[in-house]
């Protein structure tokens, strides 16, 4: 058969998770007892100047004590830096650690993952997020997330700022070896909080089932990830408290998380890039402004993927063609971004015409890699295209 002919049953694909999942209300009680088999003499606990006052923490934090020696570091801030990283390696190489543990948001599960490379690997920790090769896989990485929706929990991904540009990190070493996803914890998160990241979680399920490296496996755990934030999202984001809608959004973000960190992710978040920094957006907020377009424009190539993922939106497909699966798709994401209070084209952000171009070239030079993975490959007109629609909005 011509090797340049695509048929699914010709495609092979592969799966792989390593992280041990504890979940569920409470589980953050189950800590000691999984922890013991680490067998650590000397912890390193990661959290920001929030999470590290508050009644989690202390937990945590009594729980490394009864164990070994701990030390803390509590400066994570969202969009981890250079500077953050500079320092956060200095204290590693200080105090050694035998185990990291990573308590908050994305974000410090994020820096949770440098720090144990840093403690194996001794070159200068940005060249990594620059191309170096990892060379030792650190000690184990322990992720406790205190809000649903980055997926950072389970994946084997680090994301860094430099300047404007947000530099990923990805190898085998980073995955967590476990991590303990307890709805309970996100239950004092803030409505803007918990919306940004809930969109973060549809967005990584969506653009998982749209990637060209997707398989059954990744499309299947994405579609019951987009099922619970279209149910959880708006419940959680309107009553923080609802610990049903914080299960599913927790399970959500596992889930997404799960997928696409096999499957990898799409045009949707490379376009976030363009403008996330300079607007001074969460990173499911930005990511939720370009996602419902580029569902929109990704239709046409892919019409048994859509009507899944209008499926998992709850929209009945029968009848539709792709595109009209892709435009009903885009409404419910739309109608939740509503609901969350979100931006929901450019001119929210009060970006002008004056900017498509620049940020188009940013695309096509610094994040090339989630083009890679779209279904539909577009031209330099078509980005233009799709940005001028994000511009204006529906």
């Amino acid at each position: 058969m011509d090797e340049g002919v695509y048929y699914p049953l010709l495609k092979n694909y592969s799966y792989f998770m390593p992280t041990r999942i504890v979940f569920g209300v409470n589980s953050i009680s189950r800590l000691k007892e999984e922890l013991k088999p680490f067998a650590f003499k000397q912890a390193l606990l990661l959290t920001g100047r929030t999470v590290c006052h508050t009644e989690a923490c202390a937990a945590v934090r009594e729980t490394l004590s009864s164990l070994g020696k701990s030390v803390e570091f509590t400066s994570i801030s969202p969009e981890p830096d250079v500077s953050l990283l500079a320092n956060l390696s200095e204290e590693v190489r200080r105090n050694p650690p035998d185990i990291v543990v990573g308590l908050g948001g994305g974000s410090t599960m994020d820096m949770a993952k440098v720090a144990s490379l840093v403690a194996a690997n001794e070159k200068e920790p940005l060249k990594y997020f620059k191309g170096e090769p990892v060379a030792r896989k650190g000690p184990p990485i322990v992720t406790i997330p205190t809000i649903s929706g980055t997926g950072s929990e389970v994946t084997p991904i680090s994301i860094l700022v430099e300047k404007t540009a947000k530099l990923a990190l990805r190898h085998h070493a980073l995955y967590p070896s476990l991590a303990i996803i307890d709805p309970t914890l996100s239950v004092t998160a803030p409505p803007t909080a918990t919306a940004s990241a809930g969109m973060d979680a549809l967005c990584h399920a969506v653009e998982s089932i749209m990637s060209v490296d997707s398989n059954p496996i990744t499309s299947s755990l994405a579609f019951e990830a987009i099922d619970l934030v279209d149910e959880c999202l708006e419940k959680a984001y309107c009553n923080g408290s609802d610990i049903e809608a914080r299960n599913g959004l927790a399970l959500a973000s596992a889930l997404a998380g799960m997928a696409f960190a096999n499957a990898g992710l799409c045009i949707a978040h490379g376009i976030a890039y363009t403008y996330a920094m300079r607007c001074g957006l969460p990173h499911g907020t930005s990511v939720s402004v370009a996602e419902p377009y580029a569902v929109e424009f990704n239709a046409p190539a892919i019409p048994e993927k859509m009507k899944i993922i209008a499926a998992g939106l709850g929209i009945d497909t029968e009848g539709l063609t792709s595109s009209e699966a892709g435009e009903a798709a885009a409404m419910r994401m739309l109608d939740i971004t509503g609901t969350l209070g979100l931006p929901m084209s450019l001119e929210d952000l009060e970006l002008g015409e004056e900017d498509l171009e620049p940020m188009v070239d940013d695309l096509l030079k610094n994040y090339n890699r989630f083009i890679v993975k779209n279904p539909r490959k577009p031209s330099r007109e078509d980005l233009l295209f799709l940005y001028r629609n994000m511009l204006e909005g529906y």
